[in-house]
């Protein structure tokens, strides 16, 4: 499966890439410098129209119930 790196906009397979978790979403980035800029302002990027994949879960479907 691929989903898209929240930074930069890179297809990047889940496979490969390290997942940083941020408010329940795994975020997969194609290189750590992406990672890098994205865990240090997440909100930033996790608010962007990438696509986010629950740690646990299905893609595009939360891992937990939202309260």
């Amino acid at each position: 499966m691929e989903v898209t790196d929240p930074v930069c906009g890179k297809t990047v397979d889940l496979g490969e890439a390290e997942p940083v978790e941020h408010r329940g979403w795994a975020y997969f980035f194609c290189s750590a410098a992406c990672r890098a800029a994205f865990v240090a302002a997440p909100d930033h990027y996790a608010a962007s129209r990438h696509e986010r994949v629950p740690p646990h879960g299905e893609a595009g479907k939360p891992s937990r119930p939202a309260q």
